[in-house]
C-alpha cells in the first residue's frame, strides 16, 4: 500500500494514543448505547469479466480506485470485566466508481479511421452498510477490538456505447444502458478506540470487506451480461457519543 493511503490511520492513531495518555485514570465503562459519524477512506479492487460473450473484448478487466465515504454508526456494548461485547450498524455514501473498457473489435477501440464499437463499463457505489458484532478488550482506557458481519452496497452499472461511423469519424452515436444492484457480502475490522471527553470516543479501524461475484444481466441483442467481483479495504476514523 503507498504512503499516502496509510496517513489517514497514521494520524488517527496519534489521536487515540493523544487521548490515551490526557484521559482520567478511572477506567471507562464501555457498557451502554452509543451514536456517532463514521468517515473513511475507501480503497475499492473490482474484477470486470464477460462471460459467454464472443464478441466484445475487455481492454482492461481490473480497476483500482481510491474514494472518500462518510456516514453515521449506531451501536450498544456490554462489559464484562476486560471484556467489551457489541453489536453495531453503520451506513455511508459515497464508495466511488470503477471503470473498463471494452470494444466489439480488438483494434477498434477509439479508433475512428473504421466502424468501431467501444463500450464503457461503470460500476458505481451510491451507499453501503454494515451490521457487526464486535469484541475486544480493555487497556486502561483504550478498548482494542475485533469485528465482523454483514455489508451491503447499493450499485449501478452504466454502459455507455460509442458507435463509430467511418462517414462521420468525429461524433460517435451514444448508446446508454444500466442496471441495479444490491451486493451483499461480509466484513471484517480491526480497530482501536479511546475516550477524548467525557462521554465521546474516537476510534481508528482496518475494514476489509468481500462481496464476492454478481451477474448483471444484459440486454441481448444490444448489451451482454457483464460478471463483476467487489472487493474494498478501508481506513476508517470515528466519532461516538455513548449514552
Amino acid at each position: 500500500m503507498q504512503l499516502r493511503n496509510l496517513l489517514p490511520l497514521a494520524a488517527a492513531s496519534l489521536l487515540l494514543s493523544s487521548a490515551a495518555s490526557l484521559a482520567d485514570e478511572a477506567p471507562m465503562d464501555w457498557s451502554g448505547f452509543y451514536a456517532g459519524a463514521v468517515a473513511d477512506a475507501n480503497f475499492g479492487n473490482t474484477h470486470f469479466a464477460l462471460p459467454g460473450d464472443t464478441h466484445d473484448v475487455l481492454q482492461q478487466t481490473h480497476d483500482k480506485h481510491t474514494a472518500f465515504a462518510g456516514g453515521g454508526v449506531l451501536g450498544v456494548n456490554w462489559q464484562s470485566g476486560a471484556m467489551v461485547y457489541g453489536l453495531e450498524g453503520d451506513l455511508t455514501s459515497g464508495n466511488g466508481t470503477s471503470s473498463v473498457t471494452a470494444c466489439t473489435k480488438i483494434d477498434g477501440c477509439f479508433t475512428s479511421a473504421h466502424d468501431s464499437f467501444t463500450t464503457l463499463n461503470h460500476l458505481k457505489t451510491d451507499m453501503s452498510g454494515r451490521l457487526r458484532a464486535r469484541i475486544g478488550w480493555t487497556s486502561g482506557d483504550t478498548l482494542f477490538y475485533a469485528a465482523g458481519g454483514y455489508s451491503f452496497a447499493d450499485t449501478k452499472l452504466s454502459l455507455v456505447g460509442l458507435c463509430y461511423d467511418a462517414a462521420h469519424p468525429a461524433t460517435p452515436d451514444v448508446f446508454n444502458f444500466a442496471r441495479k444492484k444490491t451486493l451483499s457480502g461480509f466484513n471484517l475490522g480491526l480497530g482501536m478506540e479511546t475516550p477524548i471527553a467525557e462521554h465521546i470516543t474516537l476510534r481508528a479501524e482496518y475494514l476489509f470487506e468481500d462481496f464476492g461475484r454478481t451477474a448483471y444481466a444484459g440486454q441481448a441483442p444490444e448489451w451482454n451480461g457483464r460478471s463483476i467481483g467487489v472487493r474494498n479495504s478501508a481506513l476508517r476514523v470515528a466519532v461516538a457519543y455513548h449514552f
